[in-house]
């Protein structure tokens, strides 16, 4: 993969301080923006950042993926990786939606990334928000190497349908009213998403940009990732002072994170 994908923008990290306000960035343009959730979460994690980026203008949408979520009745050992390509797909189809700024938090770094050289002609921006980000053939449980892979095998391997019990949400850093919240929603997840390979569509990445949280508990499942990116040289590199769950803790800082990123 890394031989087809063009460099596109300089390597370097953006500090976000020096980033435009969102109703500054609202004044240029309306950016349709599909947000992905991570692992064990929904589309009910971006409640806090969607009245935020309407409010600056964007046009923006969360889906649920399949088995998770408000979809938590649609779990099977079924549910894989590509499951959740198509589930983006064709939402992006369904809803006509052209021009789009994809979306990847966490776990979606995966599918999202997989997803946006299925549809190049829709989508022309894909961020990844402290995310996995693969090579053609690599798994999730490549890049959590052996410890995780193996915890993670034996939990769904004690679930009758091969599903992962969720983490807590003190797990990714969050404590107080945030965790309980986040505890009360979090779902199991299809562990084929896991160990399914990752294939690429015939369309180049498009534009491209990496935001990692600084401050996340869980940075070092990613490090893989993050030399995932560095290697392919076509991400604008980008931190931010917060926990994993930023949308979560930040949504005002992540709202303006990612109406900058759009512009």
């Amino acid at each position: 993969m890394l031989n087809r994908r063009g460099l596109l923008m300089a390597g370097a990290t953006v500090p976000i301080a020096g980033m435009q306000s969102i109703s500054a960035r609202a004044a240029s343009g309306s950016p349709t923006i599909v947000l992905v959730h991570g692992a064990w979460h929904g589309g009910w994690c971006w409640s806090r950042v969607l009245p935020l980026l309407t409010e600056a203008g964007a046009n923006v949408t969360a889906p649920t993926l399949t088995g998770l979520g408000e979809r938590a009745h649609l779990i099977n050992r079924h549910v894989d990786l590509e499951t959740h390509v198509a589930d983006i797909v064709n939402h992006i189809d369904y809803e006509e939606l052209t021009d789009v700024i994809l979306v990847g938090h966490s776990y979606a770094g995966f599918p999202a990334s997989l997803a946006a050289t299925r549809r190049p002609d829709a989508i022309s921006h894909l961020i990844l928000l402290d995310s996995y980000f693969p090579l053609e053939g690599e798994t999730i449980l490549d890049h959590l190497g052996p410890d995780f892979a193996n915890d993670f095998n034996a939990k769904a391997a004690a679930d009758l349908e091969w599903n992962i019990p969720a983490l807590p949400a003190e797990a990714f850093g969050l404590e107080g009213d945030n965790a309980a919240w986040v505890n009360r929603n979090l779902t199991p997840h299809p562990i084929a998403t896991h160990t399914q390979a990752a294939k690429y569509g015939p369309g180049e990445l498009p534009r491209r940009s990496y935001v990692s949280c600084t401050q996340s508990t869980i940075a070092p499942i990613f490090q893989k990732s993050r030399d995932n990116v560095q290697a392919d040289g076509g991400f604008q590199m980008v931190e931010i002072a917060s926990g994993h769950d930023v949308m979560v803790e930040q949504p005002q800082l992540l709202s303006e994170t990612l109406m900058t990123l759009a512009n």
